[in-house]
């Protein structure tokens, strides 16, 4: 877990650099760029075997993200990169897609120059997390790739930069989230985005304050697309047992749904879902059997915790 912990830092500083390069070829040479990590998409190692030849295999790991690019006048832009390494060669990663639990994008040469394929992954939930599984089409073969989602690793800035994107978005939810479980620290409804940012200091001074934890899993509900929200949401629904009335459930139906989609043409992926899983996947049947809209209940924003 420690080498899986150190790997996927190191492929961040990839997916960070990499995008820096973009950034400078999207906005142009304007100074010294702010780079930070926006919506996590896939990240994580594993092996791409040829679907014509079970043993030509290779060892992958690949990183792919939305990253935040504030340029030296303050102009925020969102670039979506990735890298890729097979084996002991490594590809860059452009044209990229990051969906709810899925992520796509073509693949060149280091450079960025040539396209040599393309990459298409589907999430699905094993154990106690994700793994990637999908095609790699690389230099005229085509492979089944299957990644496993490096663990969770939340930074104070990054959760702080969730709770002003939720603030800001959502001051009314975001002034009752707060004082749900405590004073408020500004009020977001009078104060606006001068509120958002005042929030945002304060929760990247205080990442494990309470208002800060529960404003960051508010923001989670609504971001099914960023790993790193699905990997809290996974921890959350885990929690919830068969039967059990919580807030949750709506976003935890979501995100059953989410994966069932996935597999409604290949039902043996899910055979050895968690226990958790199937219980809310039974939940999510009952539901869309009496005609409900799993995907937009109207307890999804519920702020209960």
């Amino acid at each position: 877990m420690k080498k899986l912990f150190v790997m996927a830092i190191a492929l961040l500083v990839i997916g960070v650099t990499g995008a820096a390069v973009m950034a400078d070829e999207t906005l142009g040479s304007q100074g010294q760029a702010r780079v930070k990590i926006h919506t996590m998409g896939a990240l994580g190692y594993g092996i791409a075997t040829s679907q014509s030849n079970a043993m030509d295999f290779e060892m992958i790991k690949v990183g792919i993200a939305g990253v935040s690019v504030t340029d030296a006048n303050g102009t925020e832009t969102i670039v979506k990169t990735g890298v890729l390494h097979f084996g002991e060669t490594k590809y860059r990663l452009k044209d990229v897609v990051i969906g709810n639990g899925t992520a796509t994008a073509n693949v060149y040469d280091v450079n960025g120059t040539t396209q040599l394929g393309s990459l298409s992954l589907n999430s699905y939930v094993k154990g106690n997390g994700e793994v990637w599984a999908g095609s790699l089409t690389l230099n005229g073969v085509t492979y089944n790739a299957y990644v496993i989602q490096a663990p969770k690793v939340w930074k104070a800035e990054e959760v702080a930069d969730n709770v002003k994107d939720y603030c800001k978005n959502n001051p009314v939810k975001c002034k009752a989230t707060i004082k749900a479980v405590g004073g408020i620290i500004c009020d977001p409804e009078k104060e606006g985005i001068s509120c958002a940012d005042k929030i945002k200091t304060f929760c990247e001074q205080n990442p494990t304050d309470n208002r800060c934890k529960v404003v960051n899993w508010a923001y989670c509900k609504l971001h099914l697309d960023d790993a790193n929200c699905r990997a809290d949401i996974i921890e959350k629904c885990k929690n919830i047992t068969n039967g059990t009335i919580s807030s949750d459930n709506a976003i935890c139906d979501k995100l059953a749904n989410m994966y069932n989609k996935y597999t409604e043409k290949r039902a043996d992926v899910m055979n050895n879902a968690p226990e958790w899983l199937k219980n809310v996947r039974e939940r999510v049947k009952d539901r869309l059997q009496r005609g409900e809209n799993v995907d937009n209940a109207p307890d999804l924003n519920s702020e209960g915790q």
